[in-house]
Formats: C-alpha cells, sequence, structure tokens
C-alpha cells in the first residue's frame, strides 16, 4: 500500500491518496482538481516505479473535492473506471440542475441562520465530467489491489461518504468519516429531490459511528494526516466532544434565545469569510441533536431561526 500526501488550501490540510498495487490496480481517492495536484500524484506513483497508466480503477470515499476533484484530470490520461456511492448518481447526472437547486438550499438556510447579511456562499458550477462511473452502496464488494474491500456506508460528513473495509486485516480506508485529531465538520446538505426535509447530518454521523463501533478495524488510513490505530478510542472522544458541545449551547439557550449565527459567533468568533459555514453546520448539527434530545425548540422569527432551552 502506497500513501501519497497532496497539499491543498483546505482547512484540513493536506489530503492522502492511496494505491493498492496488485490486481487491480486501485487509486483511493485523487486529490483536488489541477494541475498541481496531478503532479504530485505522478511524482507520488514515480516514486515507487508507477505512472498514471499503471491505474486500473479509482475510488471516490465521498464527493468533497479534495477527495475527488482530480478524477477528471486523471480520466484525461487513463480510461478507468470510477467507483462512488450511488447517493452521488443525481449530481453526476444532472450536475447542473442539482449544483442550482442546491444554491437556492443554501441561500434559505444561510438566511434561517440569521446570516444572510453577514455571508454569501455561492459558488460556480464546475461539472464533473467522469466516464466509467459504477455506483456501490452499502454491503458491496470491490476487488482493489488484489484484496476484496467491503464497502460500508456511513454518511454524516457528506451524504456519499463510504468506508472500505479489509475484513481480513482490518485495515480501513475512512476517507474523512473517521480521523484522528480533529473532527470532520456533519455538513448541513439539500434534501434530494424526492425528500421534503434535509438530512440530520450530526445524528447521521453518530448512527455511522455506532456502525463500525464494534467492527474489528484494525488499522485506519485516513483522508488526513497519518495511519492510526484505535478507532474505538477515537469515536469515543468524538461522542464526548459532541456532548461537551451541546452543553455549552445549551447553556446560552438558557440565557436567551439565539439564532444559529449568534450561536456560531459565540463559539467560534475566529471563523471569517466562507468559513463561517463550517460554524454555520456544525451548529445547526448540534441543535438537531439537542431537540432530538427534547432539550431546544425552535420559533420563526421572520425568516430567522431562533432557538430556545426546553
Amino acid at each position: 500500500m502506497i500513501q501519497i500526501e497532496i497539499e491543498t488550501t483546505y482547512m484540513e490540510g493536506d489530503v492522502n491518496v492511496y494505491v493498492l498495487a496488485g490486481d487491480p490496480v486501485t487509486l483511493i481517492d485523487s486529490g483536488i482538481p489541477g494541475q498541481a495536484s496531478l503532479e504530485q500524484l505522478q511524482a507520488g506513483l514515480a516514486k515507487h516505479g508507477l505512472s498514471l497508466h499503471d491505474l486500473q480503477q479509482i475510488i471516490v470515499t465521498h464527493m468533497h473535492d479534495d477527495h475527488c476533484g482530480g478524477v477528471a484530470d486523471i480520466q484525461r490520461h487513463v480510461d478507468i473506471p470510477i467507483y462512488v456511492h450511488e447517493q452521488a448518481r443525481r449530481q453526476l447526472a444532472y450536475g447542473k440542475a442539482v449544483h442550482e437547486q442546491s444554491e437556492s438550499f443554501f441561500d434559505s438556510f444561510i438566511a434561517r441562520c440569521g446570516a444572510a447579511d453577514i455571508f454569501q456562499r455561492r459558488q460556480p458550477y464546475r461539472p464533473k465530467e467522469w466516464r466509467h462511473v459504477r455506483y456501490v452502496k452499502d454491503g458491496d464488494t470491490v476487488m482493489a489491489g488484489g484484496t476484496e474491500l467491503k464497502v460500508l456506508y456511513v454518511p454524516g460528513h457528506s451524504q456519499s461518504d463510504i468506508c472500505l473495509w479489509n475484513e481480513r486485516t482490518g485495515d480501513a480506508f475512512v476517507g474523512d468519516y473517521l480521523l484522528e485529531h480533529i473532527s470532520a465538520n456533519a455538513f448541513i446538505t439539500p434534501p434530494d429531490q424526492e425528500q421534503e426535509e434535509r438530512e440530520k447530518p450530526l445524528i447521521q454521523l453518530r448512527e455511522s459511528l455506532r456502525k463500525t463501533y464494534d467492527l474489528s478495524f484494525r488499522t485506519i488510513y485516513p483522508g488526513h494526516g497519518t495511519a492510526y490505530c484505535g478507532h474505538r478510542r477515537v469515536i469515543d472522544k468524538r461522542f464526548t466532544e459532541q456532548m461537551e458541545r451541546c452543553e455549552r449551547i445549551y447553556e446560552h439557550l438558557r440565557e436567551n434565545p439565539h439564532s444559529v449565527y449568534e450561536l456560531s459567533h459565540a463559539l467560534f468568533p475566529f471563523l471569517q469569510g466562507r468559513s463561517i459555514f463550517l460554524g454555520l453546520s456544525e451548529i445547526q448539527g448540534h441543535l438537531d441533536l439537542l431537540e432530538e434530545q427534547a432539550r431546544a425548540a425552535v420559533q420563526m422569527v421572520g425568516k430567522v431561526a431562533h432557538y430556545r432551552a426546553i
């Protein structure tokens, strides 16, 4: 197994891609869009006597640009299949329409948070022109590097997250789902076309963490940072952090009702520019959890949601 680090400007830092040598030679994740990322991948491969033309397939752990952004650049050189969770189907098939619906949702969400006059998230449409896409679902197996990897669907950080687990060795490639030293944000995302309500990603993430807690993971290969052992220790830490953050938010709500943005600014005053959305997602996720626990309730004041303690 070969680990290659690719530089990014993302808050999470450099991103890992993994090469599983063997039949079929497999790349797990692809790095960010652009020539610089592609050249770093090529240089990493060359150190091990490989090139892009040795790759036979790519598996994408989730549909965030630091993990899937390099797919099209790679496919311009090699005509190989891409494996990704089936949740990505609409985005890839109806890219521009889905993008416009998403932007409209995020405008409404930001206004609901009370941040419409403070923060604008609008992003340009960047088509994902992928070929030979093969969709996977929870419980599927994929041959990679001469071994069989089991697909585990673990939504929360995104709606497309998967883990790839070698049940024989215990190795698990987890993308951003289970980083050791930082907690990946549970991003608010638009509902699917057939859904009326958005998903509650922090609640999803907690369910995903419970799903893998008792599995016999051994070595964890994350999307950022170094490989580690002891996934239950990390999961326990995440649950503790989430409860502690809920308590901090609850203390604010006991004093006065607050909007999502007010809570985000109180807990994360250092967030600026586009990073403000990270705070809004983080706070909304914990408010979803407090609502589920019947400890918080929401009241709309115009277009802005105000939460209070129960």
